[in-house]
């Protein structure tokens, strides 16, 4: 018998094999058979850890369609609609989910089959979206560790459990075909699934094979709105606050993943077992999208007529701050195309002996992942005077005041969005464990242990964010829809906006796929980024040539690339003590475990850090005033310019770019003790009680070695005299030197550290029942937080690596020392505290007549409170806002209404989740303006949560012979709108976005011999 991890839920041919070592979890059905429901509540009550686990059927029948939805089922576990901390802007809607939280938090540790496993993403563990249900056998999450555990994850451990040839008696085979339909994509997409395996007697002892294949794809579509962060105005006089703008958003999204799991046993004596599994995962989307948006980045006018909630907008008509000019509507198309591939190859054995046995395994990960954007950005030359907005609805309503010019002509480049990015890493594990068996009245087992493992990660990016296209000032003519080569532009209508429910203020030009792609760099780059005599466009000059980024084309725009490595290294070992007791008393029947493991956490990482050049100013407002005397005053700098045409002003200075690398490591030793504990009072009682510590290491992003730096700068107030004596005439001067900005990793952040307090109370009143409550309290140390960094430049930069200010009339260089602004991660000083409570129950009404016996309901509860340090969080005003964790929400339950009798299986599921903290540093949400009233720059970080929402789903399954059963899925059956709000002011939420995406339809036809 072995003391390695293993998934606790075993299938129903299974379920009646105990073993004095099995620790079986919860486990929630999702065969549509009630068998499988009853045996599900026996095994929760033969457990010794706290967890849920869900069992696949081995016919295919997953009700959902990714490995997210299925998890969302059991009690505790949310899941991310809308992205949330490190899986990116929530700007966007994740079709598949993008996430997972475990009691409130997202730092869980994924395995397979008791054994590590990674996406090539920066150290976030597994995507989820890579892996299909389809391979899986069950998946069980630990929300209470042991010492033989992987260490990893203060939210908990996520296993995945793949079949072995040797859980069947014999040959089995089984397939499932299924059709999906969204009614927003309208587009019908495959997926099926086969697996076949069987098992031998030969002289060399009994052999197994397995081989299992899954390949799914789904179509989907969303439109959203989005509305920019507000931003203080004058309204007759009064401060209010109202939204710089709006954005209309549409996507069409679109997935192939193909996975593949073999595995075999050889088992040459009773006692002895050797094994190897393969599990490879492949992922492949591309997603389209198209944007027409009013956002000028600063505040905007309000015309009269307009209401408000207090100081807030929510209806009337804005416009630029003379309430005359307007606003200007840009646009663009992009391609965004990913993928992702996870193999995982692992042997191992097993030898059981009557007294002890021993494991060990040999495990190898590759993983891999490249994503890219590919856009080309415009704008409409003639503004949009009045933009109208109601933002009383459940969904923003917008109309333009004038038109929209759709004229080629008025339509103009602006900026490219260009860029590839890649993820290569791998691993090697070695395990090994033993489990001694005592003869002992109440120390019964004592296992041990020990894991080497040997992980690194390569990520880069190349490319550009933004950059300016030909714009005229740069040398390079600027291209018009009109001009530009035929088939690069269509004119997006929007025709289908909201599935058509709501209209589209306009229509915009924009890019197609003949520009918006990977293979059309060079074509796009020497189109709209360059001209020349044998170039599309041609220069002022016929025979000149100009490239604003050079020539060979250059991927990176004049930007420096950015690139880390990180080498994790892990030991650890482990002792744990099973015992048992058996008496009389209230108190005197309980088992349980105690053990301590020990961690060596080695982590490194190496990364370029790139300090921008090119930025003139000057050094000091007295160097501003000696180049105005300089140039003859402020009369004579029209003429000064105009005679000293591309001279830089006396005095101006210019950042001097350079790059080299930096290195960051951290090494340090973790004692993480776990203690569990299973009390039976009186029959059909009991009580569980577990206290763990676990730890969660820093994502490789936070702690990357790469930065980037560079100068920062104020506004020059003697350019406003310059505007008052010159208001016909572009006349400026530099701005000041201000410090330096800087944006890194913390190679030296430290993991995570969490105290675990569980309790859970279960009673199982009859058979097919069971009610359950679980306490629990989590205090988490060295909790990661996002916040502002300041200090002197002399002491960030190091002495030898100076950036240097150079005079640009070539008269020499120096440092100049000023504060360095950096916002990053660190390690709070405050402890993180997350308690709360689950509840829930199932039953059957069999005391019901006839059909109606076959009625059942499964339903819990969640409530989690927490109390988390300050984050990076500013309002409207640039006050400081108070955030819970990320991720949590406060309230969620799931209710289910069950029917099994005979042949036919039925489910009506509804899920709900409180509103949730999503970020609170996005690029959307995080800017500088300028404060109307006071005129002094006001920083605002402003946080976004996903609403509230709720989702109501049905399947309906019919076994048609034994061999063959159909299913029916709907999924989001009321059509929900997803929506993300910001929080400007303290407690006041206002919209952010609003998504509509598919409401799905899925046929199942599942074979099983």
């Amino acid at each position: 018998m072995s003391c390695t991890t293993a998934v606790m839920a075993q299938e129903a041919v299974d379920e009646s094999k105990e073993s004095e070592d099995e620790s079986a979890v919860e486990v929630i059905s999702v065969t549509g058979q009630r068998q499988s429901l009853e045996s599900a509540i026996d095994l929760k009550k033969n457990a010794d850890t706290i967890g849920d686990s869900i069992v696949l059927d081995e016919a295919g029948k997953v009700p959902s369609t990714s490995l997210l939805e299925i998890l969302e089922r059991s009690p505790g576990v949310t899941m991310n609609r809308v992205r949330a901390g490190s899986e990116g802007s929530p700007d966007g809607f994740a079709f598949e989910g993008s996430g997972i939280q475990v009691r409130g938090l997202n730092k869980s540790k994924t395995l397979i089959n008791g054994r590590e496993v990674f996406s090539a993403n920066g150290g976030s563990g597994l995507s989820w979206a890579d892996v299909g249900p389809e391979l899986l056998k069950a998946v069980t999450v630990y929300k209470a560790s042991r010492a033989d555990l992987i260490e990893g994850g203060v939210a908990g451990t996520v296993n995945l459990q793949t079949r072995m040839p040797f859980d069947f008696e014999g040959f089995k085979a089984n397939g499932s075909v299924t059709a999906d339909y969204g009614d927003f994509s309208e587009e019908l997409t495959p997926a099926y699934s086969g697996l076949i395996s069987d098992r031998w007697e030969t002289d060399y002892g009994e052999f197994g094979v397995l081989l299992n294949m899954g390949y799914s794809k789904i179509a989907s579509h969303d439109s959203n709105i989005i509305i920019p962060p507000y931003h203080a105005t004058n309204y007759n006089g009064q401060r209010v606050y109202a939204p710089a703008g709006v954005r209309f958003t549409q996507d069409q999204f679109e997935r192939e993943r193909t996975g593949y799991y073999a595995a075999l046993q050889w088992k040459p004596r009773e006692n002895l077992e050797f094994f190897h599994t393969t599990f490879i995962s492949e992922r492949e989307s591309n997603r389209d999208s198209q944007i027409m948006t009013i956002e000028p980045g600063a505040p905007v006018g309000v015309l009269d007529g307009a209401q408000f909630d207090g100081d807030v907008f929510v209806s009337g008509a804005i416009s630029s701050t003379n309430l005359t000019s307007g606003l200007p509507v840009a646009m663009n198309s992009s391609f965004t195309p990913g993928f992702s591939k996870t193999a995982d190859h692992s042997f191992g054995f097993e030898y059981e002996s009557d007294y002890w046995d021993l494991s060990g395994s040999y495990q190898y990960v590759k993983a891999e992942s490249r994503s890219g954007k590919y856009s080309l950005g415009g704008a409409v030359l003639e503004n949009i005077i009045e933009t109208n907005m109601d933002l009383t609805g459940s969904r923003p309503a917008v109309t333009f005041g004038n038109p929209l010019s759709t004229d080629p002509a008025n339509t103009g480049m602006s900026r490219i969005n260009w860029l590839d990015m890649e993820n290569e890493g791998d691993a090697h594990a070695f395990q090994l464990d033993a489990s001694f068996y005592l003869e002992h009245d109440f120390f019964r087992k004592v296992a041990v242990g020990g894991r080497v493992a040997d992980r690194e990660e390569s990520d880069s990016f190349v490319g550009t964010w933004w950059s300016a296209t030909g714009r005229n000032w740069n040398g390079v003519p600027r291209a018009f829809v009109d001009t530009a080569p035929e088939g690069d532009f269509y004119l997006e209508e929007f025709s289908d906006f909201f599935k058509g429910d709501v209209q589209a203020p306009g229509a915009v030009w924009v890019g197609t796929d003949q520009i918006n792609s990977a293979d059309q760099f060079a074509r796009v780059y020497n189109t709209y980024t360059a001209c020349g005599p044998d170039l599309y466009y041609q220069c002022s000059d016929p025979e000149a040539s100009n490239y604003i980024y050079g020539n060979p084309p250059n991927r990176n725009f004049d930007q420096r690339p950015s690139f880390y490595d990180t080498k994790h290294k892990t030991q650890s070992l482990y002792a744990m003590v099973g015992f048992e007791n058996y008496g009389d008393s209230f108190w005197s029947n309980f088992t349980g475990n105690f053990g301590v493991r020990w961690v060596n956490y080695d982590i490194e990482s190496m990364g370029n850090f790139a300090f921008n050049g090119g930025a003139r100013y000057y050094a000091s407002v007295a160097d501003a005033q000696a180049s105005v005397e300089a140039m003859g005053g402020l009369s004579n700098i029209l003429a000064w310019q105009e005679a000293n045409e591309g001279v830089q002003p006396p005095f101006t200075r210019e950042s001097v770019g350079f790059e080299n690398e930096r290195v960051g490591e951290l090494t340090k030793d973790y004692f993480l003790p776990s203690f569990n504990i299973k009390f039976e009072p009186v029959e059909n009682w009991i009580v569980r009680y577990a206290f763990t510590k676990t730890l969660t290491p820093p994502r490789y992003p936070d702690i990357r070695a790469q930065g980037i730096a560079s100068v920062q700068t104020t506004e020059n107030v003697i350019n406003q005299e310059l505007d008052a004596l010159y208001p016909d005439d572009d006349v400026s001067i530099p701005a000041i030197f201000s410090g330096y900005t800087n944006t890194s990793g913390n190679p030296f952040l430290e993991p995570e550290i969490a105290y675990n307090h569980d309790i859970s109370v279960e009673w199982y009143p009859r058979k097919g029942s069971s009610v359950h409550l679980s306490l629990f309290h989590k205090t988490i140390e060295n909790y990661i937080t996002f916040n502002n960094f300041s200090g002197p430049g002399a002491e960030y930069f190091n002495e030898d690596s100076y950036p240097q200010s150079a005079f640009t009339d070539g008269s020499g260089s120096s440092f100049l020392d000023g504060p360095v602004q950096s916002r990053t991660n660190f390690n709070a000083e405050e402890d993180t505290i997350i308690s709360g409570f689950e509840l829930g129950g199932r039953t059957y009404f069999d005391d019901l007549p006839g059909w109606l016996s076959g009625f059942g309901v499964d339903a819990n509860v969640t409530y989690i409170g927490n109390d988390s340090p300050d984050a990076f969080a500013l309002d409207i005003n640039g006050d400081e806002l108070s955030v819970p964790v990320i991720g949590l929400s406060e309230w969620s339950y799931s209710a289910t209404l069950l029917y099994d009798k005979g042949d036919l299986s039925a489910r009506l599921a509804y899920n709900w989740r409180d509103r949730y903290l999503t970020t609170t540093n996005d690029s959307g949400t995080t800017r500088v303006y300028t404060d109307p009233f006071s005129g002094d720059d006001i920083q605002i970080g402003l946080p976004v949560y996903a609403a509230a929402i709720g989702r109501l789903d049905a399947s309906v399954s019919y076994r048609v012979t034994d061999a063959i059963n159909v299913k029916l899925n709907v999924q989001n059956l009321t059509d929900e709108d997803q929506r993300t709000e910001m929080e400007i002011l303290d407690g006041v939420f206002v919209d952010r976005a609003v998504f509509v995406t598919d409401r799905r339809i899925s046929l199942h036809v599942g074979f099983d011999f």
